[in-house]
């Protein structure tokens, strides 16, 4: 990834299996290195769940094109720009920096494609070789591990929560309010089914009944997510989530991908506040892309997580925090604004964030 109750959140938790391991000498000792490789494993299958966003945010855009809709195609192209980039580039820099840059600018030309309203093979075209600079650095930063069934599976599981994320923003009591969201969830989900396609056969070697009941669940998401345009019959949020949910317990079952877990709010906007705080002292000792860095996983990492529920809770208090958080504080740290600026927003960020956890608490 969602959630039992409408107000409890899911995180990734990578948890390790012992199996039949000898216990070690030193348990107190061992287990910051437990802790260590679980965040290690987390970090990867987020890596690798971002790329994946790339992907599915390019197949809503082309889809979008292709129809007439520049505006939309334009939105959708350049998501991965303003919310995705930073959040990978630091980690595949680590590793290679030309093919950072290359994923950069790969991005920027699809953007600019679409956006210089070049004709769609083109834009298509831009948007292949983006899927290969992502198939790259997925390579280059993960390694061979990428190739496993439970690596993969791992990812499929954190973007169908995503997606049970976007669907929650994307339709209140009321119908559709977000249409932006609910392009993500259907690009997400066409992305999550084009990635179980190449641990299918696993599956069904593992359980053929697991492997059955995986394939209705991605029916199931692709009745309620059909198309780039929403159905004028949404459906229930539930249903999209258990679709989900069961999909994910199914890999976890027979590929052994990664758990998803619960996490309450009040966790995310604190791990949100320590962010804040770490953004601060690391533009003052100026390193302004790694403040950006920070400030991505601030939002895509975890703001994201508790989104819903804020839009339906405190939507005036989202209205100004979902941007501040999602692009305005990153882009001023880009800009290279004044320390007392980047401090006042993040000021401003923690008195709404408390806002908004109040508000979700109360509706709890």
């Amino acid at each position: 990834m969602l959630h039992p109750s409408r107000f409890c959140l899911l995180v990734l938790v990578a948890s390790l299996s012992l199996g039949a391991c000898a216990e070690p000498e030193t348990p107190s000792a061992a287990a910051p290195e437990h802790s260590e490789a679980q965040a290690e494993s987390g970090e990867m299958i987020a890596f690798g769940e971002a790329l994946a966003q790339i992907r599915g945010h390019h197949l809503a855009s082309l889809e979008l094109y292709k129809a007439g809709d520049n505006k939309g195609a334009s939105l959708h192209a350049g998501h991965p720009i303003a919310e995705i980039l930073d959040s990978v580039r630091s980690e595949l820099g680590e590793h290679d920096p030309e093919l950072a840059q290359s994923l950069a600018e790969a991005l920027e030309a699809g953007a600019a494609a679409v956006t210089g309203d070049k004709p769609a093979d083109e834009v298509a075209a831009a948007f292949d070789r983006a899927e290969q600079a992502t198939g790259r650095a997925l390579t280059e930063v993960v390694g061979d591990e990428s190739q496993s069934a439970a690596y993969q599976g791992s990812v499929i599981a954190l973007l169908l929560d995503t997606v049970v994320h976007e669907y929650d923003e994307a339709v209140g009591d009321d119908g559709l309010r977000l249409l932006a969201e609910y392009q993500d969830g259907y690009a997400f989900t066409r992305e999550a089914r084009n990635l179980y396609g190449d641990i299918a056969a696993e599956v069904e070697a593992a359980s053929a009944e697991e492997a059955e009941e995986i394939e209705s669940a991605f029916k199931e998401l692709e009745k309620a997510l059909p198309s780039v345009q929403p159905p004028k019959r949404l459906a229930l949020k539930l249903d999209v989530k258990s679709a989900a949910e069961l999909v994910a317990l199914e890999l976890e079952e027979t590929v052994g991908a990664e758990p998803v877990e619960q996490s309450d709010p009040a966790d995310v906007v604190a791990r949100i506040e320590g962010l804040l705080g770490e953004i601060a002292k690391t533009y003052a000792a100026g390193d302004a892309d790694a403040a950006a860095e920070l400030s991505a996983e601030a939002y895509l990492e975890n703001y994201e997580l508790i989104e819903a529920e804020v839009i339906e809770l405190a939507p005036e208090v989202n209205e100004e925090l979902e941007p501040l958080l999602g692009a305005d504080l990153r882009r001023q740290i880009q800009a290279g604004a004044s320390q007392e600026e980047i401090e006042s927003m993040i000021a401003r960020a923690r008195v709404l964030l408390h806002d908004a956890l109040e508000a979700v608490e109360e509706g709890h």
